[in-house]
């Protein structure tokens, strides 16, 4: 058929196929064109926040380490331990220099042992010889012998570290290790993180020196090249740079100079990766970001060599990659638009013949006549089409028979389906009738509208509270009603002489409950959760007591030893006699240690006292002679009250002591900007109320109810076991102790101890 014989339809059929490509054609070509275009755009600038983003987090997360490792180091620094040795050294005593030693070398140990990034611990002195020394290997950490120690006093980081003021820190550059002054082999890339270490004069002493595997840093600058298919770089303060690439194997370590990154990289772009800040930038074919590595605090020093930033790029062709997929979909939709619009116009020609007729008869299936048919001449697809017209047609006629006989037997079946369902509601009436949950219907304005005899008696009213409120019985059901409005809701009602458990299902009339008495039920939980609660704390104190008994078997003989040489000290001659004082109260203090090791160990099962009269005036001169130290380090003044007129209390002196020094300490602590720890002492009805108030950070409500318990502490430092025990010696001897707190405004511990009667009996 060609255009000439369609006559008016033909100028149809091009109206259609002109109208089909302005409408499809070429607005789908100009979206993919623009889709395309913007997509790029956007990717491009969502790509460089996120690589900003990216490598600002990775900067930020290194200095976050190295404020940690900063913290540890200075920690280390000031350790009780290391000044023990400093003091060694100074006294030129071997066995208390080896003692001393022997100690740090285990604590270096534990510590690098915890840290798998620590590869060395190192002591120096202040010539440069290597005091203590802990090696990490790859079979496990190995303290260096004595003979095998180095002088490193020759080395850059020695001397750079040592001018350093103490409590500040040093980070050395990134370098490889160096050991009896050859690299050594393997070749090991590391950063090293010193601080001084002051004598008892404020002098430096010494150094202490933790060399850190550099992969700890280079691992992220890795994990960033992996992950955007490009390069990373780390650039140090002296003007060189590490690079790491996409799936590179780095068994080289290798520092480069920063000009060398102009031939890898865009002129512009190697330039901003230099500067001190600045964003994420694109330029010759390649995409850039770069950021600081920022430290916390003001703990490092101006001489430290760890400015470094870290810079990540790659080319912007992995960009056009991502958008690949985009680029064929719409070419595979142009190549469709293509193949439409050749299959349209010639649909366009073949349909419009048939479709009048096909219409014509259509309208007439529509009004209920099934018996019209189409003729349409041919072989093709519209002749089928008329083929399968004509079969609709008789199909529905047939179809049309066969829905009027299936009505009837509807109808029928719909009857029966009717007296069914009102034997099933039937049996469902019994079931609600007789269960012993109460179930209710309440309509959206709260009103009773159905309930069973089960939830007449939980709700104990009579049988008329149909159209009651529900607020009458239950007050908090707006609340409910509100959190269940969008789901179905399980929750507790609390009524003054039981508890109810309800499950709620909002309908579209108002609220379905099922309401069931659980009061008896929560009193065994309730009671239970007691009994778990006494058993944990039985458990506690069974730990205890096997905890006391190895702390006394550990601390016992070096405890002797002690004891030993204060004795044979004040039988030394030319001694000073404040130094002889001092080991008389030296020896008084280890055996009231052995005592409270005692006295720990009887914690689970309780030792017999020796009670006595006991002037607490004395008893704090001792407690304040050792605690004086820390309380000056701290800013702490101690005043005390009332105790020149106090009688003497009835106690065992070595519990009472111990009981003073758990408070005072715990005071001391509790004060690390300074302020008063005052004792004051009255007496009132044959007993002493002394207490003992400080002025520090106090106690939350929270925290004060368990801070008798054992093991509870809220210091990292602490064992949870100090006011343990003052709580069991204050209850062994018939007294009392109580605790207060206003927080943020100091806390006060309350005895009232029992006298021992006249002054002068």
């Amino acid at each position: 058929m060609s255009l000439s014989h369609l006559g008016t339809r033909g100028s149809l059929s091009r109206r259609i196929y002109a109208a089909f490509l302005l409408a499809a054609v070429i607005p789908t070509a100009l979206a993919g064109a623009l889709g395309v275009y913007f997509s790029l755009q956007t990717l491009k600038n969502e790509t460089l926040r996120n690589l900003d983003h990216e490598v600002t987090v990775r900067a930020q997360g290194i200095g976050r380490f190295f404020d940690q490792l900063s913290s540890e180091l200075l920690y280390l620094a000031h350790a009780r331990g290391l000044m023990d040795l400093v003091a060694a050294r100074e006294t030129g005593e071997a066995w208390l220099q080896q003692r001393t030693t022997e100690r740090l070398e285990r604590d270096y140990a534990a510590l690098a042992s915890l840290y798998p990034h620590i590869y060395q611990i190192r002591l120096l002195g202040a010539d440069g010889h290597e005091w203590v020394r802990v090696d990490r290997k790859a079979d496990g950490v190995r303290v260096v012998p004595q003979d095998q120690l180095q002088y490193k006093g020759d080395r850059y980081y020695f001397s750079e570290a040592m001018a350093v003021d103490p409590g500040r820190i040093y980070v050395s550059p990134l370098d490889l290790n160096v050991e009896f002054g050859e690299v050594e082999k393997p070749e090991r890339p590391v950063i090293r993180v010193a601080t001084p270490v002051a004598g008892p004069a404020g002098e430096r002493a010494g150094l202490l020196v933790i060399n850190l595997h550099a992969e700890v840093v280079l691992d992220q600058i890795q994990q960033m090249a992996d992950a955007r298919r490009g390069n990373a770089y780390l650039l140090d303060s002296r003007g060189h740079y590490v690079a790491r690439s996409a799936g590179e194997e780095a068994d080289v370590f290798s520092m480069e100079p920063v000009e060398e990154l102009a031939k890898i990289l865009p002129p512009s772009i190697a330039g901003g990766l230099t500067q001190a800040g600045g964003s994420a930038q694109a330029g010759g074919g390649w995409i850039a970001a770069h950021a600081p590595i920022v430290y916390a605090g003001d703990v490092l020093a101006e001489n430290s060599r760890a400015n470094w930033h870290i810079a990540l790029a790659f080319p912007e062709r992995e960009l056009f990659l991502a958008v690949f997929n985009l680029y064929l979909l719409y070419g595979v939709l142009f190549a469709a638009l293509v193949v439409t619009a050749i299959g349209g116009y010639a649909l366009s020609r073949r349909l419009l013949g048939p479709l009048e007729a096909l219409s014509h008869e259509t309208d007439a299936i529509a009004g209920g006549d099934f018996s019209g048919r189409v003729s349409v001449s041919g072989s093709d697809e519209i002749a089928a089409l008329g083929d399968k017209f004509n079969a609709m047609a008789q199909r529905l006629q047939e179809s049309s028979r066969a829905i009027t006989a299936h009505r009837d037997r509807l109808e029928e079946e719909v009857r029966a389906r009717t007296s069914e369902l009102e034997h099933q509601r039937a049996s469902l009436e019994a079931v609600i009738e007789h269960t012993a949950d109460g179930i209710l219907a309440i309509d959206g304005d709260g009103r009773i509208r159905v309930l069973n005899p089960a939830a007449v008696r939980i709700l104990g009213a009579a049988s008329d509270a149909l159209g009651c409120s529900i607020e009458d019985f239950w007050p908090q059901w707006p609340q409910i009603a509100s959190d269940a409005r969008a789901r179905p809701l399980r929750c507790d009602v609390e009524l003054p002489s039981r508890i109810l458990s309800l499950a709620i299902t909002p309908t579209t009339a108002g609220y379905i409950v099922v309401a069931r008495d659980v009061s008896r039920e929560r009193e065994i939980q309730d009671e239970r959760r007691e009994l778990d609660h006494q058993m944990f704390q039985l458990e506690k104190l069974t730990t205890l007591g096997e905890l006391a008994m190895g702390l006394a078997h550990e601390i016992g003989n070096p405890l002797a030893g002690m004891k030993a040489v204060a004795q044979a000290m004040q039988y030394e001659e030319n001694i000073p006699p404040g130094l002889v004082e001092a080991l008389k109260r030296l020896e008084s203090e280890v055996d009231r240690l052995s005592a409270f090791l005692r006295s720990f160990h009887g914690f689970a099962a309780p030792a017999p006292l020796l009670p006595e009269p006991c002037d607490l005036g004395r008893i704090l001169d001792d407690v304040l002679f050792w605690t004086r130290k820390d309380a000056k380090s701290r800013a702490v003044r101690f005043e005390m009250d009332g105790l020149a007129t106090l009688p003497p209390l009835r106690a065992d002196a070595n519990h009472l002591k111990q009981v003073f020094l758990n408070l005072l300490m715990n005071a001391v602590h509790a004060m690390p900007e300074g302020g008063t720890v005052s004792v004051t002492a009255t007496t009132e009805a044959g007993s002493a109320r002394i207490e003992v108030r400080d002025t520090g950070t106090g106690i939350d409500p929270s925290v004060l109810k368990h801070i008798f318990e054992p093991f509870f502490t809220t210091r990292r430092e602490g064992s949870g076991l100090g006011l343990a025990i003052v709580k069991k010696i204050v209850t062994q001897h018939g007294a009392s102790i109580d605790a207060s707190s206003n927080s943020g405004h100091g806390t006060c511990f309350t005895l009232v101890w029992p006298l021992a009667g006249d002054r002068h009996a």
